[in-house]
């Protein structure tokens, strides 16, 4: 964590991925060697240690998951009916 980098944001040494981001990857259903495809960067102990840190802490990444998403509603244009 970087307060530099992502306003504190968990992310993986050395990138600007974080740790979201390879969560988001999987629960879209991207297997560990697509998200190495997506970013050649990585290693797969790096995507594996990105994992294991939202599973010891769950509840921050999905609050990280939580404010991204509405940043993106708050973001798109009103719809016209």
């Amino acid at each position: 964590k970087s307060e530099k980098m992502h306003s504190g944001e968990p992310t993986l040494r050395g990138t600007s991925i974080t740790v979201r981001t390879i969560v988001e990857r999987t629960r879209l259903g991207d297997s560990v060697e697509e998200i190495l495809r997506g970013y050649p960067v990585l290693t797969p102990a790096q995507v594996y240690d990105a994992l294991a840190y939202y599973y010891d802490h769950s509840a921050e990444i999905e609050q990280y998951i939580r404010e991204n998403q509405e940043a993106l509603w708050r973001a798109m244009p009103p719809t016209s009916t």
